[in-house]
């Protein structure tokens, strides 16, 4: 048989098998386009996050006091408090360092805040204003930010006096907040970042290094901090720096390397962990995806094992006029295949649409269309997979046995 009248054949078959052809893409089409709307929406993630990462201050390294070891496989929880505590010792010990320009101690608590009638409990930063404005780049949309010298005065992030007490009762310049009963007057209303990473500095409230320590006077120490902020200059090769704030915070905690702490936090840890984290979520649903995607493989693998014991006799009249084991190879392969593509152009439509509802929504949306053809042609492999056993078994029938059979 020639090609185009295999191809004419199996078109024929299909045609005359609707519903069965129906219900057998069903499962290769939820496959595919969940393969597809998932790696789309990771890789618009990862553009995403990339984008944001880019956008920090690329300069400022911090220091916290949790455990490296900890930090680094991701078993740290809040909840756990803790590894150990920074101090004054270490602030001075690493403002040796020649290419820091400048540190800045932070306190960082929850406490009870109140507003009109609405009372939380919520994080509360203590900073030194000057230095810590250029370390994390603030920017101030209403009034002023915080002067060194200010006493029970704020500042606070953009989201959060939009939203932090209600939508309705957004918080005003020269309006007062109580923190654990004491009175503050917020005094600067900063500029949105309205990134994922600048979501600190959006939901934050901001004192003065010395009014933190007045606040939380009960659990932290005299010369305790919670975080150390470091600048650096553009340009600096951070991969010393960071080797240098270890070795002397190693020696300021009387600590080996693999009993650290400690951890110090730049930029480039920022993004291994993240794309590490990314990088699992893609995985695990990825196989999630692809198990659909096997049932859908099973599905045409099954429907033409069918076909071929349905078709037993045709078989045999095809064979009886001359048509070869090839021929039918031919023909109940193009079948499998033609159900995979057709499933696989349906799934990464879908996927694609499922992508744009998504933005819809505010995910991310940055389409790829090297995807979409991925998307189908993998759909296209599958059911040439699927239907490559059946194939050989209806190749593999002799015209007496498959006259002899009957339905």
């Amino acid at each position: 048989m020639k090609t185009a009248d295999v191809i004419s054949y199996a078109v024929n078959n299909l045609r005359h098998r609707q519903t069965r052809f129906w219900l057998t893409i069903l499962g290769v089409v939820i496959g595919i386009a969940s393969v597809v709307a998932l790696l789309t929406l990771g890789q618009a993630f990862n553009a995403e996050v990339g984008k944001q990462l880019s956008s920090l201050n690329g300069n400022t390294i911090y220091v916290v006091p949790i455990a490296e070891s900890a930090l680094q496989s991701g078993s740290f929880s809040p909840t756990m408090g803790y590894s150990s505590k920074l101090t004054e010792n270490d602030a001075q010990r690493l403002k040796k360092i020649p290419e820091i320009t400048d540190i800045s101690r932070v306190i960082e608590r929850r406490a009870t805040v109140s507003y009109k009638d609405v009372n939380l409990t919520t994080t509360i930063d203590g900073i030194e204003p000057a230095v810590f404005q250029k370390v994390s780049s603030i920017e101030v949309a209403e009034g002023r930010f915080l002067l060194d010298s200010d006493h029970h005065a704020l500042g606070i992030g953009g989201t959060a006096a939009e939203k932090m007490f209600g939508a309705d009762k957004p918080v005003a310049v020269n309006s007062y907040i109580a923190i654990n009963g004491v009175n503050y007057r917020v005094i600067g209303i900063l500029k949105k970042t309205g990134g994922t990473f600048g979501s600190d500095l959006d939901n934050g409230i901001f004192v003065t290094y010395s009014d933190a320590k007045e606040i939380f006077a009960n659990s932290i120490g005299k010369n305790e901090m919670d975080t150390i902020a470091l600048a650096v200059p553009e340009g600096t090769e951070m991969a010393g720096v960071v080797e240098s704030i270890k070795l002397e915070m190693d020696a300021s905690h009387k600590v080996k390397p693999d009993e650290r702490d400690y951890s110090v936090i730049d930029p480039a840890f920022i993004a291994q962990s993240v794309g590490t984290v990314l990088g699992l979520v893609t995985i695990f649903l990825g196989a999630i995806a692809g198990i659909s995607l096997i049932v859908g493989g099973l599905a045409i693998s099954t429907s033409m094992f069918t076909s071929v014991i349905e078709r037993t006799q045709e078989i045999g009249v095809l064979k009886a006029v001359g048509a070869t084991s090839g021929d039918i190879m031919k023909i109940f392969l193009f079948e499998a295949g033609a159900l995979g593509l057709a499933g696989g152009v349906m799934g990464t439509a879908l996927g694609l649409v499922l992508v744009y509802i998504g933005g819809v929504f505010g995910l991310p949306v940055q389409v790829d269309f090297g995807i979409a053809a991925f998307g189908v042609a993998f759909a296209f492999v599958v059911g040439l997979l699927s239907g490559f056993f059946p194939a050989q078994r209806a190749a593999a029938l002799s015209p007496v046995e498959a006259f002899r059979y009957d339905k």
